[in-house]
């Protein structure tokens, strides 16, 4: 198997992808992906080389993927805005064989200085090849993309998912909505494909099924009710924000009349979305739980949506409630959701422990999210056991930005927390003591990190509560 074969049996007149710039049939994007699998075995990249994909969500991201995976590679989908610094930190806890650019991270070749590995200018390849190597076959355990994260320590993990993974997500994904995913369907790709929902249930489910994506390069609520509009989209997927902004748009009452399949992920759908979008479009959003670990299907839906449930495990998946110790706990109580089943990822690039520490030999995934089974079966998420904070559906690590804070020579200490936020689920928060302001303690941030990691609130402190052993306090912060 090779899940780079998803697009091989399509009709080659059949549009598969629909972008601002461009449209591809299913022919020309076999034949992009053909092109970019001879151009990586000229350069000797093969099975389980590692291949960085910097780009935004344009085509070329697209057939590069697809290329990458077709040569046997592990892929490693990037974002295209990671600032310089935060870029290098990624770069090298994955030491790519080779980076494919994509437009939208065309600025990385004015510091080939910084970066080790060759790059390719995706917009210089050629579409076309008269000859190209067979898509190399894999078995369903070969590791096939993987999807940076950050570690409770601030330091970068790389999540390893399989072909196999991969595949039983996308059947899960098409099998699990309310009348499957089919080849009429056409999906908006407004969440980014650096993200495992953007990139596995939306852009890869549908495209294994022959539908169309309609590519938004980057979410603006506007736009997305235009594309609705314009290509009648009966796939609309996005996290709890988008559907909030969705939810309280000025537009037309028939703007989602094409829409049959509405799906909410990465967070806790509010109830007040949820009711809103039934009462003003008539839209039921199915909402559904995973992880990049799981990638990323646990819970769904499934036609039976119930307000602010993440629906139930879907056929093949284990779901149990455990105290820490790991003794299950009674119906109704809450616990540490823990799973199993054919997503479950194969570990973390480079670190056994961090992989011990979540995975046990008999493939139990540990999720650090604390849920509440009902009678139904129907999850219930109720709290997180990590620090981790959601913004937009990204996960934000505080120690990674703690530890960009502390790179400030006038920052004696920080702690970061996660405050609510009505447009983005959370917002980043920091408490910082030293000899500085706050507008210089954000432009230090802006210059490292990722926008959606920076704090929106600075506060500045003589003391940070610590515990007796020093380790730091959050939940006194909160």
């Amino acid at each position: 198997m090779n899940i780079a074969s998803i697009i091989e049996a399509h009709d080659a007149g059949r549009i598969a992808i629909i972008d601002e710039y461009d449209v591809l049939t299913y022919g020309e994007l076999r034949d992009w992906a053909s092109a970019i699998r001879r151009l990586l075995t000229e350069h000797g990249v093969g099975p389980d080389d590692r291949v960085a994909v910097p780009a935004g969500n344009e085509p070329a991201f697209v057939a590069a993927t697809l290329g990458a995976l077709g040569v046997g590679a592990r892929v490693i989908p990037m974002k295209s805005t990671n600032p310089l610094p935060e870029l290098d930190r990624k770069l090298a806890s994955i030491r790519p064989t080779i980076i494919l650019v994509g437009e939208e991270a065309s600025w990385m070749h004015e510091h080939t200085d910084r970066i080790d590995a060759p790059m390719i200018d995706l917009r210089e390849v050629s579409r076309t090849a008269a000859t190209s190597p067979a898509i190399v076959e894999r078995n369903g355990d070969d590791v096939a993309i993987m999807m940076l994260t950050s570690g409770v320590s601030g330091n970068a993990k790389v999540a390893m998912l399989s072909h196999g993974n991969l595949a039983w997500a996308q059947a899960a994904a098409c099998e699990n909505s309310v009348d499957g995913l089919g080849p009429e369907d056409v999906a908006l790709a407004a969440l980014p494909f650096s993200h495992i929902f953007g990139l596995n249930v939306i852009l890869l489910a549908t495209l294994r099924m022959g539908g169309q994506v309609v590519l938004q390069r980057r979410f603006d609520v506007e736009g997305s009710l235009e594309l609705c509009a314009r290509y009648g989209i009966t796939l609309l997927a996005g996290a709890p924000p988008m559907w909030r902004r969705w939810s309280m748009a000025e537009a037309p009452n028939d703007v989602f009349t094409s829409v049959r399949l509405a799906i909410s992920g990465a967070a806790a759908l509010p109830i007040e979305v949820f009711d809103e979008m039934q009462r003003r479009h008539g839209i039921t959003i199915e909402e559904g739980y995973g992880l990049t670990e799981t990638s990323p299907i646990v819970t769904s839906s499934r036609g039976d949506a119930k307000a602010a449930s993440v629906g139930r495990p879907v056929d093949g998946v284990e779901v149990i409630l455990v105290e820490e110790d790991g003794t299950p706990v009674d119906r109704g109580d809450a616990g540490e959701i823990v799973v199993r089943g054919p997503g479950i990822f194969k570990g973390y690039f480079d670190d056994d422990d961090a992989t011990h520490e979540v995975l046990t030999p008999d493939g139990w995934f540990w999720t650090g999210d604390v849920g509440v089974l009902d009678d139904s079966d129907h999850l219930y998420i109720v709290d997180r056991i990590k620090d981790i904070i959601i913004v937009s559906g990204f996960n934000v690590y505080p120690a990674e930005v703690e530890n960009v804070l502390l790179d400030h020579p006038d920052v004696r200490g920080a702690v970061v927390v996660g405050n609510a936020h009505l447009d983005t689920g959370e917002t980043v928060v920091a408490y910082v003591s030293g000899d500085l302001d706050a507008a210089e303690l954000d432009l230090h941030a802006r210059a490292n990190l990722s926008r959606y990691k920076c704090p929106t609130k600075y506060h500045l402190v003589d003391d940070l509560p610590v515990a007796p052993t020093g380790k730091k306090i959050r939940r006194e912060l909160r």
